[in-house]
């Protein structure tokens, strides 16, 4: 697969050449890669291992460049000080919601294209995604300085310290800290796309039912602050968690016995050089879930 190939670029619709495009910024991936203890894998196919995350021909290098100086920033603010230093404030401009609008604008674009194939998929519903797209799309370009009634939140999954209703064995702690996802949901009035990016959850909103209920997470377009602590949520948003849980615990289960007996062994091979790795944390507090 090659760099680049000519085609229209998803967001300024210019025929040009393509980009090959991480969806999710290639600065969690390298994250995730850097602090595994072994090969990357996908829930869907977890006998195949991964050198890299879901890359897509969708954007030209100039809106690549766009996006660039938000995903540095980003890194340089939330995700590196918060994954790798614990920090717990966050202060921040327009540099944030821009930088969760391009990631979840990307989910979004190529979503559509597969709920236009579903002709079981409401019309309603496309009709309001198709708008917050548009939306979306010329906030990026610079055509416009607001998102109509789009809300932007972002949720810090912690340490889960307690777990009531939650089935500790799923390994909850693994799952959310080790997981890099991105896609879009329509669950009742509810309509959104939402981004796991290994325990930093960016939730773009189309709409939201009455039930929702989202404390000290809403992202503003201006300057603001988020605190890790006080945070809450009471969403469908949680049904997306329970079933990345389920998926693990799939995958766990059609792993091939030669996958498996690869993977004890790059551990066993690490011996106490494991105890410097996350995800040794995040199984002892799983274990300690269960008791």
């Amino acid at each position: 697969m090659g760099k680049t190939r000519p085609g229209r670029c998803a967001l300024c619709c210019q025929t040009k050449e393509l980009q090959l495009s991480h969806i999710v910024p290639h600065l969690v991936g390298r994250k995730l890669i850097k602090t595994s203890p072994g090969n990357i894998r996908s829930t869907a196919e977890p006998n195949r291992t991964l050198q890299d995350i879901f890359k897509e021909y969708l954007l030209c290098s100039e809106c690549e460049e766009r996006f660039s100086a938000k995903e540095t920033w980003f890194a340089n603010k939330v995700f590196t000080p918060y994954i790798d230093k614990k920090e717990k404030l966050f202060c921040y401009d327009e540099r944030l919601t821009y930088f969760i609008v391009s990631v979840n604008w990307r989910t979004l674009y190529l979503d559509l294209e597969k709920f236009c194939q579903d002709p079981s998929f409401n019309r309603d519903r496309l009709m309001v995604l198709f708008r917050a797209e548009q939306v979306m799309r010329d906030y990026l370009l610079g055509k416009r300085n607001d998102l109509e009634a789009i809300q932007n939140h972002i949720f810090f999954l912690e340490r889960v310290q307690s777990a009531p209703g939650l089935d500790a064995t799923l390994n909850p702690s693994v799952i959310m800290h080790r997981t890099i996802s991105s896609y879009s949901v329509c669950d009742g009035n509810t309509l959104f796309t939402l981004s796991n990016l290994m325990g930093i959850l960016i939730v773009t909103f189309y709409s939201m039912d009455s039930s929702e209920i989202w404390v000290n997470t809403k992202v503003e377009l201006g300057n603001g602050t988020i605190k890790v602590e006080g945070q809450q949520m009471t969403s469908v948003v949680g049904n997306e968690i329970q079933f990345w849980m389920e998926q693990g615990a799939v995958a766990q289960k059609t792993l091939s016995e030669k996958q498996r007996k690869k993977i004890e062994e790059k551990l066993y091979a690490l011996g106490d050089d494991i105890l410097k790795y996350p995800i040794f944390q995040d199984l002892f507090d799983d274990f300690d879930l269960e008791k």
